[in-house]
């Protein structure tokens, strides 16, 4: 404990119990957007639907940059020609850099980045005879990035004032 506060006239003082712990503090935070494009041959007549998911994903910190390196996963259900439900999963690999005024590289940075949304616009021509069809799809997908420092700061965990003021029993007098 440590004295915070001491009066000379009224002998009290203010003790205080203070306790380093680790904190990330907000350093600031960006969108970022990515724009992927792939075409696959697929003996499909229909797509039901196209699913895209981030996999796995590296962070790495420059000057007024950080570069998102990763694979995003998309999974493909179509129609083939004999109408039977299929699936097809495809990985597509990508580089993003987000723009970070101010940033400077820092061993004591901590960087998140969160997939805020994906979508997948698609073209089909399909297959025909003894062609295969051809499936032409861009994905799009924002990041938002947010970078935070750890740093060791002192909280206050106890706060005492001594010495206490103790009240005595209220005295009751009869009149009479």
């Amino acid at each position: 404990m440590s004295v915070v506060y001491s009066s000379v006239s009224s002998a009290s003082q203010l003790y205080v119990q203070k306790e380093k712990i680790n904190a990330l503090v907000h350093q600031g935070k960006a969108n970022g957007q990515l724009v992927l494009s792939s075409e696959t041959c697929i003996n499909a007549i229909k797509i039901d639907r196209i699913k895209p998911r981030l996999l796995e994903k590296t962070v790495h910190l420059f000057n007024n940059k950080v570069i998102i390196r990763g694979i995003i996963r998309k999974e493909v259900f179509y129609v083939d020609p004999n109408n039977q439900l299929r699936f097809l999963q495809e990985d597509l690999p990508f580089s993003l850099v987000v723009d970070f005024p101010g940033l400077k590289s820092n061993r004591r940075l901590e960087v998140q980045t969160h997939l805020l949304e994906a979508w997948v616009d698609y073209n089909l021509h399909p297959a025909r005879y003894c062609l295969p069809g051809l499936l032409r799809q861009i994905v799009v997908a924002h990041f938002l990035v947010v970078v935070a420092e750890k740093r060791q700061i002192e909280i206050v965990t106890k706060v005492d004032l001594y010495p206490r003021c103790l009240s005595a029993a209220p005295v009751y007098r009869r009149i009479s």
